[in-house]
């Protein structure tokens, strides 16, 4: 039965399964280059609207976006979306999926970045989380999910429909 399921839903399984990869090679480069941030910057840690915090912010996002587009592209295009139409040179493949990731990454900025700061003024005394030895604001680490869930989403459209597309889906249209 299990794999019956599998197999129904191999695909959905699998891009699950690498989006939580791609996610958590993402987060770790994000909150990495957060912390390093902050204390270059010596930010304080209720800080969410400064220059040097918007700054910091988007460095990390990009710096992100870079990883987690790379490791999304090359485990999508291996073994999530194998019926993929191979004719379609890589470089193709990696243009459109990587526009694709750019409409994502201005979701995934804005909703972090407007979902931190409305934490931060419905919530001022939100606790803070301390994981090996680092210090991160629990709105943003909230925020951070929201958005995760919401562009993992709208990944997985632009994958599927645009990017990876089957050879009979193109024949199709």
């Amino acid at each position: 039965m299990i794999k019956q399921i599998y197999e129904k839903y191999r695909e959905i399984i699998l891009y699950i399964v690498f989006g939580v990869l791609t996610t958590a090679v993402g987060w770790g480069v994000y909150f990495a280059v957060m912390a390093a941030g902050r204390a270059i910057f010596a930010l304080e840690a209720g800080d969410a609207t400064s220059p040097a915090y918007i700054a910091v912010y988007t460095a990390a996002m990009i710096i992100q976006w870079i990883c987690a587009v790379l490791t999304a592209f090359f485990t999508n295009r291996k073994y999530v979306f194998t019926d993929a139409d191979r004719d379609a040179g890589v470089l193709r493949q990696l243009a459109v999926f990587s526009s694709g990731r750019l409409l994502t990454l201005g979701l995934d900025y804005v909703v972090t970045l407007a979902g931190t700061y409305a934490m931060k003024t419905l919530f001022p005394s939100l606790l803070s989380l301390t994981v090996f030895g680092v210090t991160f604001n629990a709105d943003e680490a909230a925020a951070k999910i929201l958005a995760s869930v919401l562009v993992l989403a709208a990944n997985y459209v632009i994958s599927k429909f645009l990017v990876f597309r089957s050879g009979r889906e193109r024949d199709i249209h």
